[in-house]
């Protein structure tokens, strides 16, 4: 199999290290010099445009350049015959294009799919796999926090694309993860809200703080906190059901520290589910990068994120930045 990697900022050169294990890759930047450098550090082929990258005859290929050109990057690839993942989110704007795209890419069988890598992460992945031992879910707070500054130690935080509103940036559309994985546990969202601000004297022209507030189509309320101001990276989400509590809560990167618990009325006591002091952050992505390669006509795998679905997150997520309200039917 032959696949193409769009984009060889620190995301697309992890997706073409990993999938090295399974596919024979290239890489393609409009940046030629780190194309280049990518492709010698790991030994994969570069093209230096994309027509000749086309001629290859990939497969399948990996989006990984900044939000605002997924949509026609993806729509290029998909036209040309590959199946597509493109890195979260699908863009950062709701028109015309996207939606053609995500029309175009889903018959007659799913070709687009969306990176939602923390499916593959022990914590999501455990509240998804013991949801049910607390009964009748009634409510969810997730949370996600962490300094830009920290995200890449290597570069200026100025130039990362989440700190710039024309690359799409921002910590709604970054971190959509949580609006992802809250729909993955508990299906389509009926009304989204919330609120967005700058808190911080960060050189940014984004949002740095959200609260986000949800209400899922089987009456599940979600509350979300967002931010790019906490001194240390923290990750997590409590579910609140008929039956019990689960929990989990992860600190820290490189190593990350990551437990998740179960709480059920009838036992009393706390019962740790997975516990680790230093998360595989590879194990995930070569986790998705494996289904997205396995995924092969029909229906896609529950555990991947098809391009109709992502539509749908983006909107509740453009709807939270553009502090517009979403109702997707009468509140129950």
């Amino acid at each position: 199999m032959k696949l193409l990697v769009v984009g060889t900022g620190s995301i697309g050169r992890r997706h073409a290290r990993l999938a090295r294990e399974r596919a024979e890759v290239a890489v393609h930047d409009s940046d030629g010099a780190r194309a280049q450098t990518v492709a010698a550090d790991l030994g994969v082929m570069m093209f230096t445009d994309m027509d000749r990258a086309l001629e290859w005859r990939p497969d399948a290929a990996v989006v990984a350049t900044p939000h605002a050109h997924h949509v026609p990057i993806a729509g290029q690839l998909i036209e040309a015959g590959c199946r597509v993942l493109v890195e979260k989110p699908l863009a950062d704007r709701m028109d015309t294009e996207t939606a053609e795209l995500v029309e175009q890419a889903g018959t007659p069988v799913p070709r687009l799919y969306v990176v939602c890598n923390m499916r593959f992460h022990p914590g999501p992945a455990t509240l998804n796999r013991y949801l049910h031992e607390i009964g009748e879910p009634w409510f969810a707070r997730a949370h996600f926090g962490q300094w830009l500054p920290d995200m890449r130690p290597q570069a200026d935080y100025r130039t990362l694309y989440c700190a710039r509103s024309e690359a799409g940036g921002g910590v709604v559309l970054d971190a959509i993860h949580e609006i992802d994985y809250l729909m993955w546990l508990f299906g389509p969202v009926r009304t989204a809200g919330g609120v967005t601000a700058r808190r911080s004297d960060l050189e940014i022209d984004v949002e740095d703080y959200a609260a986000i507030q949800l209400q899922h189509d089987n009456g599940v309320r979600a509350e979300i906190h967002l931010d790019y101001l906490q001194a240390c990276k923290r990750r997590g989400c409590e579910l609140v059901g008929s039956e019990g509590t689960l929990l989990w809560e992860s600190e820290g990167a490189d190593p990350e520290h990551c437990r998740v618990r179960l709480f059920r009325r009838d036992r009393g006591d706390w019962q740790t589910l997975y516990e680790s002091q230093g998360v595989d952050a590879d194990a995930m992505y070569r986790a998705l990068l494996h289904r997205f390669l396995d995924a092969s006509g029909g229906e896609p795998p529950a555990d991947l994120l098809d391009g109709r679905m992502a539509l749908m997150e983006l909107a509740v997520a453009l709807a939270v930045k553009n502090g517009t309200a979403l109702n997707a039917g009468a509140e129950g």
